[in-house]
């Protein structure tokens, strides 16, 4: 494994930190969170990588470092990589170091100093009924596990696509075995840059976190909730194209938006007709990302700058503390 040791001296010769793992993908050395804010000194590559099975780059540290990692063998439709490089421009593209992984995907690296931040799950999917019932013949066939399988199978709920490798995270690279180089070399991104492969990739995603019950109060003294009945008949598109988003493409299923102040991303958010719930990608708005906002949680956030008592008030101000039959 003499290659380990000089491609971990050459990563460490340009400042990039760098540890050992096993078989396992797991760190072969105690003590390597260490690591993370300064690399090891290259005289201890040679004790640490001699009998290594691969090399894991740390990401965030001192290089800013994120990692963007397609775990394709979970994506149910071939053309899922192609369709998500075709949102990228080429001249991001461009900029950033490319390798694929043993398991069919590909990891994304590239330098980002004003976003600093930890591993994010970006895209998500529900699990099929085939997957949980796999799920469910492992645990039943363990005897160990057996009498709680129906309950481990029901908690299978999804399938990581996409996900990024940031502060407190690594990557293995290559020469690792399974890992190989396609292209290019770790570049600086600016934060808007980093920002549009991040909204990107939540356009993906197919999971969100249930929608939070937020404080809704009693019902008013005409016996109406301001709340519920802004969700029967307010309109939340409109009140998000008050608030300077603008649709980028519709049709009888959902809506999707652009989020006021940016030109690049192709979609930042989408609104669900059927259920009246919209979700966001982008992390530059007062909305989370990954979660379902009911029409009065957007009022609540749009409107009274994420107050409900204030938000109670001006829907009664507005008439929904009366019902309109």
């Amino acid at each position: 494994m003499s290659n380990l040791v000089e491609a971990a001296k050459e990563l460490l010769s340009k400042g990039y930190s760098v540890i050992p793992v096993n078989s396992n993908k797991l760190p072969a050395m105690d003590g390597w969170g260490i690591y993370q804010a300064k690399a090891m000194d290259i005289s201890q590559a040679e004790r640490f990588f001699k009998n290594a099975s691969g090399i894991a780059m740390l990401m965030g540290g001192s290089k800013s470092l994120t990692g963007l990692d397609f775990d394709l063998k979970y994506s149910l439709t071939s053309d899922f990589y192609d369709r998500f490089k075709a949102l990228i421009p080429v001249s991001i593209l461009e900029k950033m170091f490319v390798q694929s992984t043993r398991n069919g995907g590909f990891h994304w690296v590239w330098s980002c100093p004003e976003r600093v931040e930890g591993n994010q799950k970006l895209a998500q999917r529900l699990t099929t009924p085939e997957e949980k019932h796999e799920v469910y013949i492992q645990a039943f066939q363990d005897v160990n596990t057996r009498p709680n399988a129906v309950k481990i199978a029901s908690n299978h709920k999804v399938k990581v696509l996409v996900e990024t490798r940031g502060e407190g995270g690594y990557i293995l690279v290559t020469p690792t075995p399974g890992y190989t180089y396609v292209y290019g070399k770790i570049n600086t991104l600016t934060a808007a840059e980093h920002d549009l492969i991040l909204e990107t990739a939540r356009q993906f995603n197919e999971y969100f976190e249930p929608i939070k019950n937020l404080r809704m109060y009693d019902k008013s003294e005409n016996g109406v909730n301001p709340f519920e009945e802004f969700k029967e008949r307010g309109d939340t598109v409109k009140l998000l194209l008050e608030n300077g988003w603008t649709i980028t493409s519709e049709n009888k299923y959902n809506i999707r938006f652009r989020r006021p102040g940016s030109e690049a991303s192709p979609s930042s958010a989408m609104y669900d007709v059927a259920s009246k719930v919209l979700n966001v990608f982008s992390t530059s708005t007062q909305f989370d990302v990954n979660r379902g906002y009911s029409p009065a949680s957007v009022f609540i956030e749009l409107e009274a700058d994420g107050d409900p008592s204030l938000a109670y008030q001006k829907l009664c101000e507005l008439g929904y503390n009366v019902k309109v039959e």
